[in-house]
């Protein structure tokens, strides 16, 4: 007779694969809206930066003086950011979307004018309205230094390097539209696609920005020449819409 206790034969014999039938999953719920006090906390925390960052340049800014220029604790900067190099590229986000808004307020004022032209437009006549297209609607320059700092960072940084390159493929995305929408009011099309020819143009944008902030705005590369450069560029990269 076996010395086993009853029941033990019995468990040996079960497989040791037990098969357990799945639990029905719970979709997962929405992250809630954000309370209309944490988004003032977030706007307030935005503006306390552009006032630093204007100040003290993108490395010399910290956490420290925007929480003390917004009037909030670390713990609510926090709450909305983990870190300073988050911060500043929120803060990009929305200054790109402004300078899209703003573009597209201007493609929609010169866009009658440039129709009248009715594709006869010349480089000359053209340089006028790209003088207003690019017409500087705030701190052009500073923007350019924060922006230089934060790219610099950004290259040596692999958190912060794809947030900020997938930023900038939407912001080239974004502006491309409405500079093909504006070439297209003067009779004009992009003879490549518009997200090439629109880096070409921010190429040369860029350049005359970097001139300014060395202090050499008057040269031939400065910004005071950027209309003439950018209409040699876009008769160069364009054909009449007949062609």
């Amino acid at each position: 007779m076996s010395s086993e206790r009853p029941g033990v034969a019995r468990d040996r014999e079960r497989p040791t694969d037990h098969v357990t039938t799945p639990r029905p999953t719970t979709p997962a719920s929405p992250a809630p809206a954000p309370s209309a006090r944490r988004l003032a906390t977030r706007e307030r925390l935005l503006e306390a930066a552009v006032e630093v960052f204007a100040e003290e340049g993108l490395q010399g800014a910290s956490v420290e003086a925007v929480c003390q220029r917004a009037g909030f604790t670390r713990g609510a900067f926090y709450s909305n950011f983990s870190s300073k190099e988050e911060l500043f590229l929120a803060l990009l986000e929305r200054e790109f979307a402004r300078r899209a808004a703003n573009l597209e307020a201007k493609t929609a004022e010169i866009a009658p004018a440039l129709r009248d032209h009715q594709g006869s437009l010349d480089p000359e006549r053209a340089a006028c309205y790209i003088t207003e297209f690019l017409a500087p609607d705030g701190d052009t320059a500073n923007w350019y230094l924060l922006e230089t700092e934060f790219a610099l960072l950004a290259m040596r940084d692999p958190e912060s390097a794809p947030g900020y390159a997938e930023l900038l493929t939407r912001s080239y995305a974004s502006i491309a539209g409405l500079v093909e929408a504006a070439i297209a009011a003067a009779g004009r099309r992009f003879t490549l696609p518009a997200e090439h020819a629109v880096a070409l143009l921010s190429g040369e944008y860029e350049r005359a920005l970097r001139i300014e902030a060395l202090g050499a705005a008057h040269t031939a590369d400065g910004l005071a020449a950027l209309p003439t450069r950018i209409s040699e560029l876009l008769f160069a990269i364009t054909e009449p819409l007949a062609a």
